[in-house]
């Protein structure tokens, strides 16, 4: 019998293997207290990427370069202005009836209770909750959006420094290009373009986007007489930034109205949101959306997944764009590499 003696493996570690992992370890964290700033820079590259293509088009038709950039950020604020002017007074009012006449729907509901009667404490905390949901909507989407930027001060931030990186682009081209080596210079500029290019269809297409379904919701409502038609619609085209989830999130309220009119309103109203987002996703997107990167189903719920779960609404928001780049760098490494 042959006594063989226990083997050991060492296994040996550099010192400077160590410290790599600790400054990777390091740097990890660095980047997880500093998310917010990193949420900022990503929101300015979207809105640079999305603006950029109408400074350059004003520039070719010899307009100085910074005269542009004001033309369309006074362009901007006129737009958002007029639409607070003209959307908010009409909107509270709405909110404010609401919030009166909750117990009146939850009422309206209950004559239908023997239909519903294994689901009746269910509606009835449903409707208990859906006048402060809805009365808190406009607070809590500001509160999200100022909770995105850090505050007022972040904001104005954000859009300082949008215009002098519209202003400066090429300077910050070269200033991203030059932490590469120099043989992979051709690659980075075309990884670049082609990310500018995605993001800015991508912010220009989903603003048209929710403006189309906000309408085409408002129109279908109104036939229908649901209250609250402005408001839903509203919530419609808002929720419709965030993919897959935000259509079926605004179809619930609307469902719910509808409901307090009869059965089958509420199943016309839930067979018109329906049709609505077919021709949205058959129609619309394919051509709005044309330039973007396509990004499979699975990808965009991972993404929005993983959004919502480190910065919340915000991710969500940017679930995709995001998802989108990385495609787009992945592709050229990919391609590069072969």
């Amino acid at each position: 019998m042959t006594n063989r003696s226990d083997q050991k493996m060492i296994i040996e570690v550099s010192t400077a293997t160590v410290l790599k992992i600790f400054g990777v370890a390091v740097f990890l964290v660095f980047l997880w207290y500093i998310r917010e700033i990193l949420i900022l820079l990503g929101v300015m590259i979207i809105l640079v990427s999305a603006l950029s293509p109408m400074v350059d088009y004003l520039q070719q038709r010899r307009i100085p370069r910074v005269l542009a950039i004001i033309f369309i950020y006074f362009v901007l604020f006129v737009l958002f202005s007029s639409a607070v002017y003209l959307i908010a007074p009409p909107i509270i009012s709405e909110i404010i009836q609401l919030a009166r006449n909750a117990p009146l729907y939850f009422n309206k509901l209950s004559l239908f209770s023997y239909q519903l009667i294994e689901y009746q404490p269910l509606l009835q905390k449903g409707l208990e909750n859906i006048a402060t949901i809805l009365n808190n909507l406009t607070y809590n989407f500001v509160g999200a959006t100022l909770s995105l930027f850090g505050g007022l001060g972040y904001f104005v931030a954000v859009c300082v420094l949008t215009f002098y990186l519209l202003l400066g682009k090429e300077s910050l081209s070269e200033t991203l290009i030059s932490f590469f080596p120099i043989n992979y210079k051709e690659q980075i500029v075309s990884a670049l373009h082609k990310i500018a290019q995605k993001l800015g269809a991508w912010v220009r297409g989903q603003l048209l986007l929710c403006f189309i379904i906000g309408v085409a919701c408002y129109v279908a409502l109104l036939i229908l007489r649901i209250p609250y038609a402005l408001l839903l619609a509203i919530l419609a085209g808002v929720l419709e930034i965030i993919p897959t989830i935000g259509p079926i999130l605004s179809a619930i309220p609307a469902i719910l109205f509808a409901f307090t009119i009869s059965p089958w309103t509420a199943v016309i109203v839930g067979l018109s949101y329906l049709l609505i987002q077919q021709i949205e996703s058959q129609l619309v997107v394919p051509k709005l959306m044309g330039r973007l990167v396509g990004v499979s189903p699975v990808v965009v719920i991972i993404a929005l997944m993983i959004g919502v779960k480190l910065i919340g609404i915000g991710g969500a928001i940017l679930a995709v764009p995001m998802a989108a780049v990385v495609q787009v760098a992945f592709s050229e490494w990919r391609t590069n590499k072969a």
